[in-house]
């Protein structure tokens, strides 16, 4: 392995392909880690000047982009008859190596990927620009959760895949169809692609597998494959659906921009399972009947097949778990905790596998009853899995067999305990006969007495035991006494009046309500329904509010303003939680010339001028622009929430240095350089001794020193050890003369 190519420091070997490598390297200029993609022309035989044209012309085009879902790219050239490209360094994983691994991918994960690749793909789309080499192993996800696709810019250094011969090259699995054809790209082509990483993401199975190139390429164009919830049950057909049409031959019938890609990858969490499964099974026929001739030349032994234990298309949405024939009835649990499956599939879960628990499937036995012959065994259906025990199956029973089985024990049981039962029963029914009885005796009697007081009231003479016995009550039960209704109080007999005569009833007044109101952050003052109180700083508790419709309006400065509605019925106690969102300062810096590195506050914000970017962290920052072969320039700016800053530096050139002559107070003969024409520069320190450097490059000789330079600016670094480094800027014209001199001071 090299150890340096140009001025960058090979730290390690990323990858290597036949025609070329990726290392992780260090820009001695800039002392950063960066990515170091290296081509050998001469390994792309006739191509090769026309794919490094298409390669500069693209990074040429791609220095407008700017996402932060996007690797940055720094620069591209030759440097010792390689073509190498100079990129942003991203830790962590892709998702070519989380494949490898078998690590699985949940539902959350397929969804955030998504979301983040689709914006980048837009955001290049919206510029004209799209990805010519997109595979799983160009999509990076940090530490943070961040989603990077890689070599934007340069993605034209894959063009020789779909040239390649013999074994397949990795990328070739992940090529558009136009691609394979050689035809003009968009932003549907880098979908296609996307749509074959997500396939082989849930499926563990690449879309268009094959050993040979030519293999691949023809699967590419005329090979539709099985959509994924066929492959895999688990699968929501929905999201099937969704991967089919990214897949679609056509770039007409793909989608037309990742975020309408999104929007149905969205819908297809909530689709019904009917509907989606046949959306699914159509988009899969359509594409079928597009291409049913192509397919007719392809050899079915060199493309992929569908896995062997498929379901109907009409699969619910939900995640079900369906044991194999051979295998008895299990439990659905939860893969984490199974450990059986677990020796067995250490890394195979797939992303489905994670959402939830399924519900149950129910199992139908054979009739108990029926002969051995036809029946099933109970204990291999009942047995459950991991020594749970299981749930209850329906089973199909016939009356008859089951009556002739009653009568069969009855007859066995003893006389005189069958007595014993028989009277027991009939106590039973006895005893629940009475007590209904008194309670329906007396609820009559109860309801008899208010007619029975206000028939003596109007003169109507009746005798009380006739108006307040029912006849139909048995003699068992005892009646009331009419005294008893004569000396009833007459409050009692008012509030069986006003129960049953609902119109008297007065309507109760409405209770204020209570509305606890809170913020993130805090100390924000709010208004109800347009009006304002000092006291009103979340957090507050309102101890009366009216019920109703109400409307809260928040406000904060640094922070944009919210509004909130909500229904407060009477008497509730309701709390409101609302988190502002804080206004941003804006940065726009475009230098001269343009591709300085920004650093604010002493850290690399990773960009690259012209840029734009915003801030949370309002005050005074420090900004530096570095470049090579020009000075650093660094200026301080006051960033205020909701403002834009514009910075516009002019770095200037540095002197060459390859030119410093050394001593020489005579003109050099046989044609050498003219030190009238150079400026003079002596540096002299005390102590004696110190080391000098000259835009970096360290002299021969230390201080004292005298050298010629030509006309420029040139940084001047003094260091000794044990003392303090001394930085100075010279601006040199023709023929002048400068002269250092330092005392320098201890550390």
């Amino acid at each position: 392995m090299l150890d340096k190519i140009g001025r960058f420091e090979i730290v390690g070997e990323v990858s290597e392909s036949k025609v070329g490598s990726v290392y992780k390297a260090t820009d001695s200029a800039s002392k950063e880690t960066i990515i170091l993609k290296t081509l050998n022309p001469e390994l792309l035989g006739n191509q090769s000047e026309e794919i490094i044209k298409r390669i500069l012309q693209e990074a040429e085009k791609s220095k407008v982009l700017n996402s932060h879902n996007l690797a940055a790219l720094y620069g591209a050239g030759e440097i010792e008859g390689k073509f190498c490209a100079s990129m942003e360094y991203v830790q962590g994983n892709s998702v070519a190596t989380m494949l490898a691994r078998k690590e699985g991918f949940s539902i959350w994960d397929l969804q955030d990927i998504a979301r983040q690749c689709c914006q980048a793909l837009d955001h290049a789309d919206s510029h004209g620009i799209a990805h010519h080499s997109l595979e799983p192993a160009k999509v990076m996800v940090q530490w943070d959760g961040i989603v990077k696709i890689l070599g934007f810019g340069v993605s034209r250094m894959g063009d020789y895949a779909v040239l390649a011969q013999g074994p397949a090259p990795e990328l070739l699995h992940y090529l558009s169809p136009e691609q394979i054809r050689g035809e003009s790209i968009d932003v549907r082509s880098n979908l296609f692609s996307m749509g074959a990483m997500f396939y082989e993401m849930l499926t563990d199975k690449k879309c268009f597998s094959g050993d040979d190139s030519d293999v691949v390429r023809q699967a590419v164009a005329e090979y539709t494959p099985a959509p994924p919830h066929r492959i895999n049950s688990k699968i929501p057909a929905a999201l099937s659906a969704v991967i089919m049409k990214a897949l679609a031959k056509a770039p007409a019938e793909r989608y037309q921009t990742g975020r309408e890609l999104l929007i149905d990858l969205e819908k297809s969490k909530n689709a019904p399972a009917s509907t989606v499964s046949a959306v699914a099974d159509r988009t899969q026929a359509a594409a079928a009947g597009a291409s049913a001739a192509n397919r007719q030349r392809v050899n079915p032994a060199q493309l992929p097949k569908p896995a062997p234990n498929q379901t109907s298309s009409s699969a619910p949405a939900i995640i079900t778990s369906v044991a194999a024939p051979e295998q008895s009835t299990r439990f659905a649990v939860d893969p984490q905790v199974d450990e059986a499956r677990s020796a067995e599939h250490v890394s195979s879960r797939s992303f489905s596998e994670i959402d939830e628990l399924p519900p149950l499937k129910e199992v139908v036995v054979a009739d108990p009853f029926s002969s051995p012959a036809q029946s099933i065994d109970q204990e291999q259906v009942r047995k459950p899995a991991f020594g749970k025990a299981a749930p209850s199956e329906k089973t199909k029973v016939d009356p008859g067999v089951i009556a002739k089985n009653a009568i069969a024990e009855i007859q066995k049981m003893p006389p005189k305990l069958l007595l014993y039962a028989i009277g027991a029963a009939v106590a039973i029914i006895l005893l629940v006969t009475i007590v209904i009885a008194f309670h329906l005796g007396y609820d009559s009697s109860e309801d008899a007495a208010p007619a029975a007081a206000s028939r003596s009231k109007a003169g109507h003479a009746s005798s009380p035991s006739t108006s307040v016995v029912p006849r139909e009550l048995p003699e068992t039960v005892s009646q009331p006494e009419p005294s008893v209704i004569a000396v009833r109080p007459k409050e009692k007999d008012n509030f069986k009046r006003k129960s049953r005569t609902p119109a008297a009833v007065a309507a109760p007044s409405a209770l204020p309500a209570q509305l606890n109101v809170s913020s993130i952050p805090e100390g924000v003052q709010f208004k109800v329904d347009g009006r304002e109180d000092p006291a009103w700083i979340t957090p507050f508790n309102i101890a009366t509010l009216p019920p109703g419709q109400h409307t809260v309006t928040f406000t904060k400065v640094g922070y944009k303003s919210e509004t909130r509605s909500l229904d407060i019925s009477a008497g509730a106690k309701s709390a409101m939680v609302v988190q502002l969102e804080a206004l941003l300062a804006t940065v726009v810096v475009v230098s001269e010339p343009a591709g300085a590195a920004v650093f604010m506050d002493g850290k690399d914000t990773g960009r690259l001028t012209p840029t734009q970017f915003t801030s949370d962290k309002p005050g005074n920052h420090i900004f530096a622009f570095k470049k090579q072969g020009y000075l650093e320039e660094t200026t301080t700016a006051d960033l205020q929430t909701g403002q834009t800053v514009r910075i516009a530096p002019s770095l200037k050139v540095l002197g060459n240095t390859d030119d410093i002559r050394m001593g020489g107070k005579f003109k050099k003969l046989f044609g050498g350089a003219d030190l009238a024409a150079m400026a003079a520069v002596t540096v002299k320190t005390q102590p004696k001794g110190a080391q000098v450097a000259i835009n970096r490059h360290i002299l021969d000789k230390n201080s004292p020193v005298d050298f010629h330079l030509n006309p420029g600016t040139y940084v001047v670094d003094i260091t000794l050890l044990g003392y303090k480094s001394v930085h100075k800027v010279l601006t040199l014209e023709r023929g002048a003369k400068a002269s250092i001199e330092e005392n320098l001071e201890h550390e």
